[in-house]
Formats: structure tokens, C-alpha cells, sequence
């Protein structure tokens, strides 16, 4: 979902041409996209990604949050913390 992984898949691809180029020729396509198509050229190819990590942090922000709140719920229910006055 960023600019390494755009060079990583234009080295990728070239390969299956039978053309190997290295990570200069890669920076180049990657300037020229970007000439072309502003600074949709750079992250050009990377939407799925880009979706995947927003649902994957999103899951794991919201599975902390879970659990955060369940094991406090949890430890005070039986006696193991006692909020401050204040606090949840």
C-alpha cells in the first residue's frame, strides 16, 4: 500500500515479460506514472491494498478497544481493580 510495494510489483511484472529491470529502472516508471497521473500515479495498482489495510487496522483498533474494555469490566466485577472516581 506504498510506494515500495508499486516497485515491488513493477519489478515483479517486467519479469514475467522476460525483461528483468532493476530498482532504477523501477524508481523511473514509478516518477514517470506519477508525471502522467499526478499522485495517483505513485499509489497506482494499490487500491485493494490500501482497502485491506484500512478494514485490517480498523478490525485490530476496534478488537483492542474490545478487549481493553472487557478485561477491565472483568477485573472489576471480581475485585481485581477498582476504578478511580471518574473513570470508567
Amino acid at each position: 500500500t506504498n510506494p515500495l510495494s508499486r516497485l515491488e510489483v513493477i519489478m515483479q511484472t517486467s519479469k514475467i515479460d522476460g525483461k528483468a529491470i532493476g530498482v532504477i529502472e523501477a524508481c523511473r516508471e514509478v516518477a514517470n506514472d506519477s508525471k502522467q497521473f499526478g499522485l495517483r500515479g505513485v499509489f497506482r495498482g494499490q487500491g485493494l491494498g490500501i482497502a485491506k489495510g484500512i478494514l485490517s487496522l480498523t478490525a485490530f483498533h476496534q478488537g483492542r478497544i474490545w478487549l481493553t474494555e472487557t478485561f477491565r469490566d472483568h477485573n472489576i466485577s471480581n475485585g481485581s481493580y477498582t476504578p478511580k472516581v471518574g473513570s470508567a
